[in-house]
């Protein structure tokens, strides 16, 4: 049983009855915090892009794309059946074992980091980054258990919470890239702020736990968490590969880039961040709202018709800021971040369709999980995997082919599938 404030239960009611003004209620209490946390960011990169160069970006890049792709397997993909439990007595077991999960990722990528630094720094083509290597167990403890909690969070509509923590991430991250970028701490402040903008905030959010969900806490039992761990042994079997081959999709060809023309990297690092700020910003907030509701939509018969209707509104509403960015990105790039980042601007041209298509499809994705089709899930995301790694590859032996350019355009053909694949599974079951 879960202890929930008067206003969440007043919430909590509204919602059951599945009207569409409160899935718009959730989606703008996310978007609020998340909207101001973006901005946050965005205001202050003109400054950190003059405080930092292209090289102290490729370093980010590659400790960023280290950390993304742990991070998200280190809770073993319990996280995410947080929100989809049948009962809050499985959710409360799968937080923990999703807690307990990132504590033994975690004391692992510590004991390889610590032994072999600069072995691993040579073996991801960044020789660099050795230095640094120490930073990534620690960011894949903050950003994995914060994704635990807000799951939790966001299971119970504490939506505000969520948002909150939010603001406090992006206000952190920015503060410390310019401190430690005005006292010539690079590139340590990029790596720490980048930390603390992905994983502050887990500390409120426990502390909200321990408020509010003390009963919860007390069904918790080693009985409760082996049964827990059997009944949604599905997680980890298919759901980890799939997230693990998602990932690596994005975060390999950036390696790949990053050890065959380091300089690329920091200039498609810094497009995609400034491209991802829709994502963060709209994608994030509507997929925890569509999860915390997917169930529900399943028992009424209407999930197909709820992913459709999410999908429509959501491209409608990016397409014109995204032809727009990549029509102006070119010309603006060089005027707001320095003359040195004109690249990344006509990086962002090339990567506008495919954060379209991402943006569409990535927040409703989780009806895979939530009409059991994990296998399908992990087989996209293997593919992805190969298309994306195969064009970058590609790029490095064909002369005239750029690699940022295909693994741009293997992109956009990944959320094309993933559009049509998804809706056609919701739609059989």
């Amino acid at each position: 049983m879960v202890v929930r404030s008067p206003l969440e239960l007043r919430e909590r009611k509204g919602t059951m009855k599945g009207l569409p003004s409160t899935v718009l209620r959730d989606v703008i209490q996310l978007l609020s915090g998340t909207a101001i946390g973006r901005l946050i960011l965005l205001a202050a990169m003109p400054l950190v892009t003059r405080l930092y160069s292209p090289k102290d970006f490729e370093l980010l890049a590659v400790y960023a794309a280290l950390v993304g792709t742990v991070a998200v397997v280190a809770c073993l993909r319990f996280e995410i059946a947080i929100p989809l439990a049948e009962n809050d007595d499985d959710a409360i077991h799968l937080l923990a074992l999703s807690l307990m999960s990132v504590a033994g990722v975690v004391a692992l990528i510590f004991l390889l980091t610590l032994t072999l630094p600069q072995q691993i720094a040579e073996l991801v083509g960044s020789p660099g980054t050795g230095a640094y290597m120490w930073l990534i167990a620690l960011g894949v403890a903050m950003t994995a258990s914060y994704s635990a909690l807000q799951f939790w969070a966001a299971r119970n509509r504490r939506f505000g919470a969520i948002a909150r923590t939010r603001v406090g991430q992006a206000t952190t991250g920015a503060v410390t890239m310019l401190g430690f970028g005005w006292l010539g701490l690079a590139p340590m402040g990029l790596l720490l702020g980048n930390m603390f903008s992905l994983g502050g905030g887990g500390l409120s959010l426990a502390a909200q736990v321990m408020r509010w969900d003390r009963a919860a806490l007390r069904v918790l039992t080693r009985r409760g968490l082996a049964a827990t761990l059997g009944k949604y042994r599905r997680y980890p079997i298919f759901s980890t590969p799939e997230a693990l081959a998602n990932v690596a999709g994005i975060q390999v060809p950036i390696l790949m880039i990053a050890a065959m023309a380091e300089a690329e990297a920091g200039q498609l690092f810094l497009a995609m961040q400034i491209m991802a700020a829709p994502m963060t910003l709209l994608g994030a907030s509507v997929g925890q709202v569509y999860a915390s509701r997917a169930q529900e939509e399943l028992r009424n018969g209407t999930l197909y018709r709820f992913t459709l209707s999410m999908m429509r509104r959501l491209f409608l509403i990016c397409l014109v800021p995204m032809a727009a960015a990549a029509l102006l990105a070119p010309q603006f790039f060089p005027v707001v971040f320095g003359a040195e980042w004109a690249r990344a601007g006509v990086i962002v041209t090339w990567i506008a369709p495919w954060m379209l298509l991402q943006l569409t499809v990535s927040p409703v994705s989780m009806g895979l999980h939530v009409t059991g089709n994990q296998r399908i899930a992990m087989s996209l995301h293997v593919f992805g995997l190969a298309l994306r790694v195969g064009s970058v590859g590609a790029a490095a032996l064909i002369p005239g082919i750029g690699a940022v350019e295909g693994y741009a355009t293997s992109g956009a053909l990944f959320y094309g599938l993933c559009a049509i694949i998804v809706l056609g599974a919701i739609r059989k079951t």
